[in-house]
C-alpha cells in the first residue's frame, strides 16, 4: 500500500510524534511511504526519513518561503501525480486545508483523501474559518480521522453521511508507576504542567491559579516544560506575580516521565483540546491530573474520580483544585489509581493501528 502523508512540519509536537509512531509501526513489505511537510522541516526530520517505510521526504517551503498556498496546491498535484498514492492522509489544519484547494482544484480527485483533525476546530476557530474548514476539508474529505470519542460524535452530528472515526492515540507508557511521595506539610509539593507555549495552552491561567496557591498554607514549587512563542511572555507574568523563586521553565525535555514520576500533581489548563498526549501520558503511569473541562478530556478525566475537571480560564477554580489535590492525600492516590484504569482501559495501540489498517484496505 502506498500512502502520502501531508503535515506541516516534524517539530516534538504533539500530531508529529503519533505520525512518528505511526509509521514505526509500518513493515516496507506491506506499506510504502511519502511524506510531505507542508510549511517547514522541522527537527525530527532525520528521525522521520531512518523509518524503513519511508521512500522519500519532501518540504514544499524550501527556499522560496514566500510560495503562496495555491502554488503549494498545484506542487502538491504534481507531486501526488510523480507518487501515484493509494491514498492521501494530511495531518493538522494548514495540510488538510491545502489537501482540500488541491482536490478542489481537480488535480487529484480519483485518490481517496482522509484528513486527520487534530483538535477542536469548532471551539478554536472563528465563523469564517469554520465555513472554510466545511468547504475545503470536511466535504473535499473522504473520511475524517479524530483522535477523540467527544470530538467524533459531534462531527457526526454535523455531517451525519460522512465516514467518520475516533481512533485513540498510540501509546507508549513507561514501566515505572507512580506512587505518592511521603511528604508532611512542610515540604515543598512540585506541580507540573507539560505543553507548548501558546495561547491554547491556558498556562497564564496556571500562573494567575499560583498566585492565588501562594496565599494559602501549602509548599510547592512548579515546573513548565516546554518551549514556544510565549514563553518570555509568562516569564514576565511570572515575574509579575513574584513567583520567579518558585516556578521553573527548563524548556523541552526529552525524558518526561522521569519528571512526571517525581511530581505530585499534573495541570493541563487548556482552552480547547483533542485528546492531549501530556495528559494522557500523566494519568496512564497513575497522576492525579487536574485538566480543563474540554473538547476529548471529557472522555479521559471523570471529574472527582478520575482526576478533576475545571472551567478553563478559571483561575480561582484551578487554585482550590490544586489546593485539595496537594492537601488530600488520599483523594490524590485514588484519582491517580483511577486515572491509570481509565487509560489502560482506553487505549492500545494495537488495537489502534489495526483499525487504521483496517480504514485503509476500506478505500483500496
Amino acid at each position: 500500500m502506498r500512502i502520502l502523508y501531508v503535515i506541516d512540519s516534524m517539530t516534538k509536537d504533539g500530531a508529529e510524534s503519533q505520525l512518528l509512531k505511526t509509521i514505526a509501526r509500518f513493515t516496507p513489505d506491506q506499506y510504502e511511504v511519502s511524506v510531505l511537510l507542508s510549511r517547514a522541516e522541522g527537527e525530527r526530520i532525520t528521525e522521520l526519513a531512518a523509518l524503513s517505510c519511508v521512500r522519500d521526504v519532501t518540504t514544499l517551503a524550501g527556499k522560496n518561503k514566500r510560495m503562496r498556498l495555491i502554488e503549494k496546491a498545484f506542487a502538491l498535484g504534481g507531486i501526488i501525480k510523480a507518487v501515484e498514492p493509494d491514498i492521501v492522509h494530511s495531518w493538522l489544519w494548514y495540510s488538510n486545508f491545502l489537501c482540500g484547494i488541491s482536490r478542489r482544484c481537480g488535480l487529484w480527485r480519483k485518490i481517496p483523501f482522509i484528513a486527520s483533525q487534530r483538535g477542536d476546530y469548532h471551539a478554536r476557530y472563528s465563523n469564517f474559518r469554520l465555513w472554510l474548514t466545511e468547504k475545503l476539508i470536511y466535504s473535499p474529505a473522504d473520511c475524517l480521522l479524530t483522535n477523540s470519542e467527544q470530538i467524533g460524535r459531534h462531527l457526526q452530528q454535523l455531517y451525519p453521511d460522512k465516514k467518520i472515526f475516533s481512533i485513540p492515540n498510540l501509546l507508549e507508557l513507561p514501566t515505572e508507576e507512580w506512587t505518592q511521595k511521603q511528604k508532611d506539610a512542610t515540604e515543598e509539593k512540585l506541580i507540573v504542567s507539560v505543553g507548548r507555549f501558546a495561547p491554547e495552552k491556558g498556562h497564564r491561567y496556571l500562573i494567575e491559579a499560583l498566585s492565588l496557591l501562594n496565599r494559602k498554607k501549602v509548599r510547592w514549587r512548579c515546573t513548565f516544560l516546554g518551549e514556544g512563542e510565549l514563553e518570555s511572555e509568562l516569564r514576565t507574568l511570572t515575574a509579575e506575580h513574584n513567583l520567579s523563586d518558585k516556578v521553573m521553565f527548563p524548556g523541552f525535555c526529552e525524558d518526561v516521565f522521569s519528571v512526571l514520576l517525581q511530581a505530585d500533581v499534573f495541570v493541563l489548563p487548556s482552552l480547547h483540546e483533542g485528546s492531549p498526549n501530556a495528559l494522557i501520558e500523566a494519568m496512564g503511569i497513575g497522576m492525579p491530573c487536574i485538566a480543563s473541562d474540554v473538547g476529548g478530556i471529557r472522555d479521559l478525566i471523570e471529574n472527582e474520580k478520575s482526576g478533576i475537571r475545571i472551567p478553563p480560564q478559571d483561575s480561582v477554580a484551578l487554585a482550590e483544585a490544586l489546593h485539595r489535590m496537594l492537601t488530600e492525600p488520599e483523594f490524590a492516590a485514588d484519582m491517580g489509581r483511577n486515572a491509570r484504569a481509565t487509560i489502560q482501559q482506553k487505549f492500545n495501540s494495537t488495537v489502534s493501528i489495526q483499525k487504521l489498517e483496517d480504514i485503509y484496505r476500506s478505500f483500496l
